[in-house]
């Protein structure tokens, strides 16, 4: 499984269903907002994760290899650190892209299927995989957006990239079933093109329909029609080396333990159904490169895309052509959750009073005008404090906004650099903090005087020296 935190349960249990996990660590890692771009990792993460039963897998997802802008380089020796630490034996990357030369999109967006990117993203591949140390499988990704007339189809592109680049392929069986059910490429297609010797992993996910489109949500079961083909092609994959199930935590607690356990046992079903011969189905690329080269460059495809998912108005003819795809509102629609999803994490009970005292929609409509005006930011910690600094500009009339955004901010910045902080307040801020962590307003006037939270890297937060236990369990940095 795809690591995530409320899996520790289950990992306890050493029940055998979980012989691999696969680490994302961009997941763990802190940027200080205070040192923009700046990214750590924390050394008792990585030694939790390294201790967890079973072998480990690194899966980068901020490094990705379909796209023309140069890899940010400040991740790299974090990523060695990793894989080094968990003893990977190799890793794996999206053939994606999600930053421009100007603006960072805030979602994987599909590469310009053409020679020229193959020749790009086999470049990216090589400098990815010498950087590592470690081989390299690119994983298949979705796209939400329909085929164009001047772009290598889904499979040959896989297939002469892969080829041409020497790597493996991560095999992300939802991302073609998406792509399928979305209009594109059928599945049956799609295998019957890619080299299958190359495919060393392969991820399984569950997702469900929103506006015409099959999500590659993370939200649940595995369809089962997408089972019944992972049980004809598994058995056609000689160098198959783990299968992986993904899902987000978000849905963790509505689908339960139990669930995800059928789903495991599920892909060691499958599992013991690989090795067996495989077809003598080697595509002929040779001609592909030299006919599909037409239309955008890779640069403006990325910058154009770009523009139009993040919400900007079309200027260009290749603008105006891409909006009018509808995969483009519900990328934009992606987007913006994710966004508003690492506001709410990072400032919990800040985003909690605004949407009490202003209502949720008077809150979505200050997070519109921001996304307005600003392109994502990669991490949570940033994309949430360049909300709330261009929020603090707006000098909303909230009483305690400043002082519970003050507050988390602090708490923020200790988790980033360990240094123990005070906030002062001027009345007590207990019964605020105390109604907040409950999901309502305070119903009670704070007595004036002269109160302070001590914040500290290790312990409990205390007001006054008095411990807020119920209070405390509410944070995520605690």
């Amino acid at each position: 499984m795809v690591y995530l935190s409320g899996l520790e349960p289950l990992l306890a249990e050493n029940s055998g269903l979980i012989d691999v996990l696969e680490i994302e660590p961009q997941t763990t890692w802190i940027e200080n907002p205070e040192k923009p771009h700046i990214v750590e990792a924390r050394s008792d993460v990585d030694d939790h994760l390294a201790g967890l039963p079973g072998r480990k897998l690194v899966h980068s997802i901020g490094t990705p290899v379909g796209g023309s802008a140069d890899t940010l380089a400040s991740q790299l020796p974090l990523l060695q650190q990793a894989i080094r630490k968990l003893g990977a034996p190799f890793a794996s990357e999206h053939l994606a892209f999600n930053i421009t030369s100007d603006f960072f999109t805030g979602f994987f967006l599909p590469p310009r299927q053409t020679a020229s990117g193959i020749a790009i993203y086999k470049q990216a591949i090589a400098r990815l995989q010498d950087a590592l140390g470690v081989p390299l499988a690119i994983e298949t990704g979705v796209n939400y957006l329909k085929p164009r007339g001047d772009e290598i189809p889904d499979g040959e592109f896989v297939a002469e990239l892969a080829e041409s680049a020497g790597c493996g392929v991560q095999l992300d069986l939802h991302n073609v079933y998406c792509n399928q059910f979305n209009g594109r490429q059928s599945i049956e297609e799609f295998l019957s093109l890619i080299p299958l010797e190359r495919v060393w992993e392969v991820h399984l996910a569950g997702g469900f329909e929103l506006n015409g489109f099959w999500l590659d949500a993370h939200s649940g079961a595995i369809p089962e029609p997408l089972l019944e083909i992972c049980r004809d092609v598994v058995p056609h994959l000689p160098n198959l080396k783990a299968m992986v199930f993904e899902i987000f935590p978000s849905f963790l607690p509505a689908f339960g333990l139990r669930a995800v356990r059928e789903q495991l046992e599920n892909l060691h079903a499958l599992w013991d159904l690989r090795g067996t011969a495989l077809s003598a189905r080697r595509p002929d690329t040779s001609t592909i490169a030299a006919t599909m080269d037409s239309g955008p460059t890779v640069q403006e495809w990325e910058r154009s895309l770009g523009r139009m998912v993040i919400g900007r108005t079309p200027v260009t003819p290749l603008e105006q052509s891409i909006a009018q795809d509808l995969g483009v509102p519900l990328v934009r629609e992606l987007i913006h959750e994710f966004r508003a999803s690492m506001v709410v994490a990072v400032y919990r009970l800040t985003s909690r009073l605004l949407m009490l005292a202003l209502t949720p929609d008077v809150f979505r409509a200050i997070l519109q005008d921001y996304w307005s005006r600003f392109p994502p930011r990669q991490y949570a910690g940033s994309e949430a404090d360049g909300f709330f600094t261009f929020l603090v500009s707006k000098n909303l009339r909230v009483p305690w906004f400043q002082k519970v955004f003050e507050f988390e901010r602090a708490a923020m910045l200790t988790l980033c650099d360990s240094q123990p902080r005070i906030v002062r307040f001027a009345a007590d801020p207990l019964p605020v903090l105390r109604a907040l962590a409950e999901g309502r307003l305070p119903d009670v006037i704070s007595q004036e005087g002269d109160y302070e939270i001590e914040l500290k890297p290790e312990g409990p937060i205390t007001v006054s020296g008095i411990e807020l236990d119920e209070i405390t369990r509410t944070f995520p940095f605690h």
